[in-house]
């Protein structure tokens, strides 16, 4: 079953629904790397409980998402390059 939503297929459309995967990726994902970088770069017997704690006493809850824009402009322009690439792939398979 093919759904549009009246958007004609082509390379705008697949240049928006890459940045979009991209976004929910990099929101998805962000918290998760900055608590690796933090438990990297903890001392010893710093506890993945405590640092969260301690994060969001002192920092706030958006301290999860330090380095958003820049981990998104990767990612994002990451999913272009891939979704553009797979999509001329597919075309020249199916001629």
């Amino acid at each position: 079953m093919n759904q549009s939503f009246g958007v004609p297929e082509g390379k705008p459309l697949q240049i928006t629904s890459a940045f979009a995967s991209g976004f929910v990726a990099t929101v998805v994902g962000s918290p998760f790397d900055v608590m690796k970088t933090r438990l990297m770069n903890a001392g010893p017997g710093e506890s993945a409980m405590g640092l969260i704690g301690n994060m969001i006493k002192t920092e706030g809850p958006l301290s999860f998402y330090k380095g958003f824009t820049a981990n998104f402009m990767r990612i994002g322009s990451w999913s272009v390059v891939m979704f553009l690439s797979l999509e001329q792939i597919k075309s020249f398979a199916a001629k």
